[in-house]
Order: structure tokens, then sequence, then C-alpha cells
């Protein structure tokens, strides 16, 4: 049965006619996704069903569902009767932007520490104005991030803990661009480890824990100025000096 047209349900979608209708059923599906009348985990209808709600051919429906599978909206797996299942995770197809972006060399390793200085900060400073019921999940990252010794889990659980200062933030397109970061900036952090003195591990966990004091304590100028002198104290010893000179007027900059 047609879980969009059955019983009494009104189906999300209405009929396309374009020489782009798959457009035009990316918008609807994404529309009908990131609004919530499709829920992460439920199923889109068959192909065929899609053909008859939309009213267009096979390969229009096809090239919609691989669009929307490309920007992380879907999972399309062929022969699947239950239809392709809904994700609604759009940071996917920008990871695969700024994925590219740094594999050819537009952009650098200083430019996506610059834009974690910038993103971090302002979310730790907007974390402080939100309810103290909003950080359990902060303490959470904090505490398993102190319980590990392994270099890699460790690695692990500090982007862990940056991305719930984001979630903390209550920002949704910060936690958007942040997810979209997340490979190159898990592979930082834990390159960085590998390339610092043993201390380097206690050093964080104490930096750490002052961001979380900030927040906790609802200190916006606080909390952004903890999280950039983590970044800063992170990072430079392993930039070349030319990046390490322009970091650090960056970071000057940015606390006048």
């Amino acid at each position: 049965m047609d879980p969009l047209t059955s019983g009494a349900k009104v189906s999300p979608f209405s009929i396309v006619r374009s020489t782009r209708a798959h457009e035009q059923i990316v918008e609807q599906l994404q529309h009908a996704i990131l609004s919530g009348k499709l829920a992460p985990g439920s199923r889109l209808p068959s192909e065929r069903a899609m053909m008859v709600e939309f009213q267009v051919s096979r390969p229009t429906v096809r090239e919609a569902l691989r669009v929307a599978e490309n920007i992380g909206l879907i999972s399309v797996r062929p022969g699947d009767p239950g239809g392709s299942k809904v994700l609604g995770t759009p940071s996917v197809g920008i990871a695969r932007v700024f994925d590219s972006l740094l594999q050819t060399g537009c952009t650098s390793a200083l430019e996506l520490l610059e834009m974690r200085v910038v993103l971090d900060s302002s979310a730790a400073a907007l974390a402080s104005t939100q309810p103290k019921s909003h950080l359990s999940g902060l303490h959470e990252a904090l505490r398993k991030m102190q319980a590990t010794t392994d270099l890699h889990s460790f690695a692990e659980q500090d982007a862990n803990f940056h991305e719930a200062v984001i979630v903390a933030s209550g920002n949704r397109i910060f936690h958007l661009v942040f997810q979209a970061l997340n490979e190159p900036i898990r592979t930082m952090i834990e390159n960085t480890l590998r390339s610092s003195e043993p201390r380097s591990r206690e050093e964080t966990l104490q930096q750490h824990a002052a961001i979380v004091e900030a927040i906790q304590k609802g200190e916006a100028h606080q909390a952004a100025c903890a999280v950039r002198s983590h970044l800063r104290e992170f990072y430079l010893p392993i930039l070349p000096a030319q990046d390490r000179r322009h970091l650090k007027s960056f970071l000057q900059a940015m606390e006048r």
C-alpha cells in the first residue's frame, strides 16, 4: 500500500509537468524531508508509485532519486521492495563540495582552521546563552574524553566534544556546516595529536574543561576566548612558520 496515499493521509507532493521534472521532484522531496513531513528512517513509495504520484516517467523518477541521494536526503538500494530510505542529512552534499576543494588544493588546512575558529568560538558564545538543560551532551562529551587514553578514540571524542558545543548553540546552520567538515576536522585532530608531545592530552582536557565552565556560567565572551585559546595552543605548533604567523594575527584581530 502506498504510504503517501493510504487512508486519510494527505500527500506532501503534487503533480509536476516540466522538461526538468526531476528537479521539481527533488525540490518536493527536499521540502517534505527537511520540514519533517517525511521523517528520517521512513520510506519513500516505490518507483512505480512515484511515477503515478508525480505523473512522470520511470527515468525521471530515477534521476530525481539519484540527485536526492547525492545530496544526502535519501539512501537508494536498487530492488529494495521497501522503497528508498529517508536520511535527511543534506550536509552530505556540502561535505562533498568541501572534500573536492581540499583535495584539489582550492582551499587549505589554514583556511579550514580559520573556519573552525569562527564557527567554534561563535557556537560556544551562543551555547552560553542557552538553557542549562541544553548542555547535558556537552558534559557527557567531556566525560568520554576524560575516560579514554587510546589516541584514535581520543581524537574521535575530541571531535565529538566540539560537535557537542555546536549542538548546544542551538543553531542548526552551524551544525550543518560542522557536519559537512566532519571528516577533515577529525583527520586534523588525530594528525595533530600524533605530532604532539604526550602531555598534550592533559592540556587538551584542561582547555576543554575551561570551555565547558565558561559556557556553564553563561559567560559568552569568555567561552569564545576559551575556544580560540584552545585552537591556538592545539594547532599552532604543527603549522608551517608562515601559516603560524597568519593564524596568530587572525586570532589577535578577533580578540580586539
